[in-house]
């Protein structure tokens, strides 16, 4: 045993100069597997922990319509019956438009306004800005709380009255963070009124989005409470949900999130993983006549294998560790970067937990990639000291190597399953890589022979540089496999950043709305068109609207009992906006059925946009049944549209055909497409709110504004992901550049012998590395491209165009940098002298 560890620290001293890369390559895998997973896992915490506080009550039951006596009776006797309701609050919502009192200042926002009543909340804290817990008497007498982010937006501080629907609310305080504010998506900032404000605003009697919830503090466990009302009120649009369920369905979703990210780090992984058999391939090339002398002096093969294991191991564990530091640096770096955008009480350090999953994970790769070049150690024998016979014995496979090889994929296999947390999952993750890895392979192979079917006669250099591709031990297809790999995924993410921010710029959609106006009545109608079209010079488009719901599918009503008709209750169960028209717009064409028939005039009809068609699975001919302000209606299922989003003003799920609906109460729609300027968009909306306070006005810039950013951000995200991916590809290449540099020397000691001179060398290096990286670029370009395609065109139905100065733009950076570092870490060898390497030969 003192001979193992003796000899493995000296090994570890004068070889750690060629491990160097294989310890950075364990140490980026295992960097991005934990940074990763750190990452979702503090996120989790900061917003998935307390399902309650999120909720602000155990139980919650909503409606986004009055709730009838008899539902009400029901559910009290339920809640009474239980015997476990300890504390009960009504909170109402809607959005709606805000705008400061102060007639110099002209800004106006839209904001989520939100009615509560005491005691509020029923589960978790609520502090404002100035350290006070929240108390409700601010918000007696026409108070208002509201977001910190709003004080800036309208330019206004505490003290200050804004004007909401037809009320005036003073500014009592503000708040960064409130009950329940990191759940759901909201297009303005939170703003906390009483209850009975709604009312005494006019808000709940011309809004039609409003959401209205009634909230339980429990003593014990509400699951049986939960299904007694949803069995009570079996039938109807209300729902109910528990924190217990959000709090499972928010674990299923981090948990499924964090294994898909671990697997993408495990990828990453993976690709070091192939460093390291690189890096180990080379290393046993290099130690041949070391383990020959060892073998001679009476060392067996099986404990100079445990020296080199050992070796290998503690390489492992080292570059595991390093890793572990660098995810640290990386979550450092996440909070510098992106603070702003992530909660405020989350944390950035990594867990013991995932820093130990990434060490075992790094231990695990270096044995199980070193495994089959350690092993050629056994075919080593002392007469390779007198005769070097190529090495021909080395490179013979054996049943040995092919368990070994096996037991390796069943490893991998095994680890892909434990980050994913699912066995079909891991199977299928490396089974994707495995193809990927074979598809670009193949690609390598098929462009090395034809640019080696090329033989340029007239350039030396270059004719040597493809002959290099092709000497003896070459790593070419490796090389052009992990890099293509890396180009692969950059360009990939580049070409679905500029398809996805080309589809969100506002300036490409010329019937995209500058200004969308909602819920305006009948006898506001005209004036409004008036007013807008003295500012801009644009007679506004306008659109009945009516407020429905879905009743009946074909005399049935929809059975909210099933988990997963329950799961799109709020989209199939919510209030739709329907209009009716004569025609077509120009961006919808009838895929199924036919448009209106002159024939059928005296049965009603409706046209369905083709995704709703699907989710609730009906189709021309079925009968529909709506409820529309109290009052069914049922029609027939006329046809099936699709919209062009990339080309609309407004589009509508359900469109009934003209002699239906004109008669049922309804509002309008304006939209308007000039594109005038903030400022002036902001007096225009201020003037319409004026005039007409129960106007919400949607300024679409500023949406489009926001979720670019989400976007590139996420884009961003991607991409960082992408650059440790080709950044594991340089790792290899580096690798690969080492394991072939005792060739290299040979040649150059040759080539300097019969009158190479030092700039030739040079310029061989330098084309047989920029072929190199060529043929990586367009590989992973081409590929790239093919998938950026499939993903736009049938995951995301985008408009898809390929950009070829990007293409071209990433195919010559990948070729500078396997240029630049292929002949860096190559560029040693032209200085060598050729006598005493022909002389060791």
């Amino acid at each position: 045993m003192n001979f193992i560890l003796n000899l493995t620290a000296r090994e570890i001293r004068s070889s750690w100069r060629r491990l160097v890369f294989f310890f950075l390559c364990i140490a980026l895998g295992v960097g991005s597997v934990v940074a990763l997973r750190s990452l979702i896992q503090n996120l989790t915490a900061a917003v998935g922990t307390d399902a309650r506080a999120l909720l602000t009550a155990d139980l919650e039951i909503g409606s986004n319509s009055d709730f009838s006596p008899t539902d009400l009776q029901k559910i009290q006797a339920a809640v009474d019956a239980s015997g476990i309701a300890d504390g009960r609050n009504e909170a109402i919502t809607t959005s709606s438009m805000a705008r400061p009192t102060d007639p110099a200042n002209e800004r106006v926002r839209l904001v989520e306004l939100k009615g509560v009543e005491p005691p509020f909340p029923l589960v978790g804290e609520f502090i404002l800005d100035d350290g006070k817990p929240f108390d409700h008497r601010l918000l007696e007498n026409n108070g208002a709380l509201v977001a910190r982010i709003l004080l800036e937006e309208l330019g206004v501080k505490v003290g200050d009255k804004l004007k909401i629907a037809e009320g005036e609310f003073e500014i009592r305080g503000s708040f960064d963070n409130e009950p329940g504010g990191s759940s759901g998506f909201r297009l303005g900032a939170r703003v906390f009124v009483q209850k009975s404000a709604f009312d005494d605003a006019g808000i709940t009697r011309n809004s039609s989005r409003v959401r209205r919830r009634i909230l339980y503090r429990t003593t014990d466990n509400p699951t049986e409470l939960v299904r007694r009302l949803r069995e009570e009120l079996r039938g109807s649009t209300i729902t109910v949900q528990s924190y217990r369920e959000t709090q499972e369905r928010l674990g299923e979703q981090f948990t499924r999130t964090e294994n898909y990210l671990a697997l993408t780090g495990l990828l990453i992984l993976v690709l070091g993983g192939v460093g390291v058999w690189n890096v180990s391939r080379a290393f046993v090339e290099q130690k041949r006549k070391t383990v020959a002398v060892l073998k001679c002096l009476g060392a067996s093969g099986g404990r100079i294998l445990s020296v080199y294991l050992l070796q290998i191991l503690t390489l492992g564990l080292i570059g595991s560790l390093f890793g572990i530091l660098l995810a640290q640096l990386g979550m450092f770096g996440v909070r510098s970067g992106f603070s702003e955008q992530l909660p405020e009480n989350m944390g950035y350090a990594v867990t013991l937990s995932t820093g130990l999953q990434g060490a075992v994970l790094g231990v695990l790769v270096s044995l199980l990639f070193s495994g089959l070049p350690l092993m050629q150690i056994r075919n080593i024998k002392p007469r390779l000291l007198l005769r070097d016979e190529n090495n021909a014995s080395i490179r013979r496979l054996d049943w040995k190597k092919w368990l070994i090889g096996a037991l390796i994929l069943t490893s991998l296999l095994g680890l892909a399953v434990w980050q994913a947390g699912s066995l079909l999952v891991g199977a299928f993750f490396l089974g994707g890589l495995a193809v990927t890895s074979l598809v670009l392979y193949l690609a390598a192979v098929v462009l090395t022979k034809l640019v080696r079917a090329l033989r340029p006669s007239r350039s030396f250099s270059l004719r040597q540089a493809i002959n290099s591709l092709h000497r003896p031990g070459n790593q070419t297809r490796i090389i052009l496999l992990a890099v293509g790999l890396g180009a692969f995924v950059v360009f990939t993410v580049q070409s679905l950043q500029s398809n996805l921010i080309r589809e969100f710029d506002f300036s490409r959609n010329q019937r995209l709305p500058t200004l969308f106006f909602i819920d305006v009545q009948k006898s506001q109608i005209n004036g409004l068109v008036e007013t807008i079209k003295a500012r801009t010079g644009e007679e506004p488009e306008t659109t009945p609207t009516v407020r429905a719901r879905i009743a009946y599918i074909n005399g049935k009503p929809i059975d909210y009992s099933q988990t997963e008709t329950r799961q799109m209750q709020g989209q199939i169960g919510r209030e739709f906006a329907v209009t009716y028209r004569p025609g077509l717009d120009i961006n919808e064409k009838v895929v199924a059925g036919e448009w209106w028939r002159p024939e059928a005039a005296d049965v009603p009809e409706v046209s369905i946009q083709d995704r709703m068609a699907n989710t609730l699975k009906v189709v021309p001919g079925d009968s529909m049944t709506f409820d529309i302000s109290g009052r069914l209606v049922t029609v027939r299922v006329a046809n099936i549209r699709q919209i062009d989003l990339r080309n609309t003003r407004t589009a509508f799920v359900f469109v009934f055909k003209p002699g239906v609906l004109e008669d049922a109460p309804q509002s309008y729609a304006a939209t308007i497409l000039s594109r005038i300027g903030a400022t002036d968009r902001q007096r225009l909306q201020r003037d319409v709110v004026t005039a007409y306070p129960n106007v919400q006005v949607f300024d679409v810039a500023d949406i489009v504004a926001t979720v670019t950013e989400l976007v590139e951000n996420f884009v961003l995200a991607i991409a960082f992901v992408g650059g440790f991916v080709i950044l594991s590809g340089i790792l290899i290449l580096i690798g690969s550049v080492a394991l072939t540099k005792s060739h290299r020397i040979y040649e150059n000691a040759v080539l300097k012998t019969l009158g190479a001179e030092r700039h030739s060398l040079g310029a061989i290096l330098m084309l047989e590395y920029g072929l190199l990286g060529l043929l990586a670029g367009v590989i992973g370009s081409v590929f790239a491209v093919a998938l950026s395609f499939a993903v736009s065109y049938f995951l995301l139905d985008i408009e898809w165009e390929f950009d070829w100065v990007r293409t071209l733009a990433g195919i010559g950076i990948t070729t500078l940098i396997v240029m630049f570092v292929g002949t860096a870490a190559s560029f040693d060898v032209i200085f060598k002298k050729p006598l005493s390497i022909l002389r060791s030969q």
